[in-house]
């Protein structure tokens, strides 16, 4: 089961490396924050670059929350675990919706990282998703942006609506 951990933001990695030394001998977990690709204009070429998803958040795959809990507390820069109900040691995990969107979009074959989703412009401003993440996620589109090269998808976390947004790069079909 997926659970949030809230760190400093800009200090994500630090904390996975903190993270997985205090835990490395204890349980055997998954630490990660999940990355997207994106295209960017640099003196007129597109260059694809990487971009954190979640600042400030990593997610942790485990079936112990509550040992997860104690062990975070030899962590120096931890924040928090979310989920937690009040003073007992219940933690809420991604429910299944949202762990199947973290599965599709920031798979462990894709080394949690969103790749660039591939659409092409059809006449009268229709999108067409050729390849990528959005294949299976055309429902969850709020918005596209074809000057930034992204498309922002509303998916739903901890119950409640976060913005996602996927790079894409623009396939143009040539007439026949």
């Amino acid at each position: 089961m997926y659970y949030v951990v809230q760190v400093a933001t800009g200090k994500e990695q630090k904390a996975i490396d903190d993270i997985n030394k205090a835990l490395s001998d204890k349980s055997k977990v998954d630490v990660f924050s999940p990355y997207r690709k994106v295209l960017r204009k640099y003196k007129g070429e597109y260059k694809e670059i990487l971009e954190r998803c979640f600042p400030g958040y990593l997610f942790v795959e485990t079936d112990d929350p509550k040992q997860l809990f104690f062990d975070l507390y030899e962590v120096p820069d931890y924040t928090r675990l979310l989920g937690r109900e009040g003073l007992s040691y219940y933690f809420e995990p991604l429910n299944k919706d949202e762990t199947r969107m973290v599965d599709i979009l920031y798979g462990k074959e894709n080394d949690r990282t969103t790749s660039i989703s591939e659409i092409e412009i059809e006449e009268g401003d229709h999108i067409r998703v050729l390849s990528g993440p959005l294949m299976d996620l055309k429902g969850y589109v709020k918005s596209i942006n074809l000057h930034k090269r992204k498309i922002t998808l509303t998916v739903t976390m901890f119950k409640r609506p976060m913005d996602v947004q996927v790079g894409i790069s623009i396939v143009t079909k040539l007439p026949q």
